[in-house]
This record gives structure tokens, C-alpha cells and sequence, in this order.
């Protein structure tokens, strides 16, 4: 008896496979279809986007406080731009790199201009 039932069930898992793979080949061209129009969405999303980007600007403005005295950033760079333009006689379009180390304790700035000219100057 066992060998009728498993003809059986051989029999019918055969006649069903055939119509599921018809059923399957149209379906795989519709899917293409639909994934090729989405890349071109997105393609045209992602023009649109780059397209209108705008660069923020940030203003900030840095003051230094200590016993009740009040030094601006801006007024430091100035000071240090005259000692460069007026003292060494230099371009200030020779000023590349600027670095300042505020020392409170000190009552003035160290600074460092293009990697190699040291200074100070008082707050």
C-alpha cells in the first residue's frame, strides 16, 4: 500500500509545478519594469535636490572675559594685522595662517603667524 500512496502524491506534485512556472515569467517583467521606473525617479529626486542646496554662513563672535575685563576675538586679529602690516612691513595678503592662544593670566595673546613668526601683544 505504501507504494500506491507515493505514486500518488509524485503525480500530483508534477501536474501542479507546470502552471506555477507560466504564472511566474510575466510577473518577473512587471517587477523590472517597476524597478527601472523607481531608479529613474530617484535619479531625477536626487538632481533636484543637489540642485537647490544652499551654503549657510555661521556668524560668530567670541569674547574673552576675565576679572571684569572684556576682550573681542575681532579686535585681537586687528592688533596682530597691524603688527604684520605696519611693524614687519608685510602684504596682508601674506597672512595665510593665524593662530592666537589668549592667556588671561598673561593679560595678552600669544600668537603664531603662517607656521613660523611668534609673537605678543597685549589685551
Amino acid at each position: 500500500m505504501a507504494t500506491r500512496t507515493t505514486t500518488k502524491k509524485a503525480e500530483l506534485k508534477t501536474s501542479t509545478a507546470k502552471p506555477a512556472t507560466e504564472k511566474e515569467a510575466p510577473a518577473k517583467k512587471t517587477v523590472t519594469k517597476k524597478i527601472t521606473e523607481k531608479a529613474a525617479t530617484v535619479k531625477k529626486t536626487a538632481v533636484r535636490k543637489t540642485s537647490s542646496r544652499k551654503t549657510v554662513s555661521l556668524n560668530t563672535e567670541v569674547y574673552v572675559q576675565w576679572l571684569g575685563k572684556e576682550v573681542y576675538e575681532r579686535d585681537i586679529i586687528e592688533n596682530i594685522k597691524k603688527v604684520w602690516t605696519e611693524e614687519m612691513g608685510k602684504k596682508e595678503s601674506e597672512l595665510v595662517d593665524l593662530k592666537i592662544y589668549i592667556k588671561p593670566e598673561d593679560n595678552g595673546a600669544h600668537y603664531v603667524i603662517n607656521g613660523d613668526i611668534t609673537g605678543f601683544i597685549d589685551l
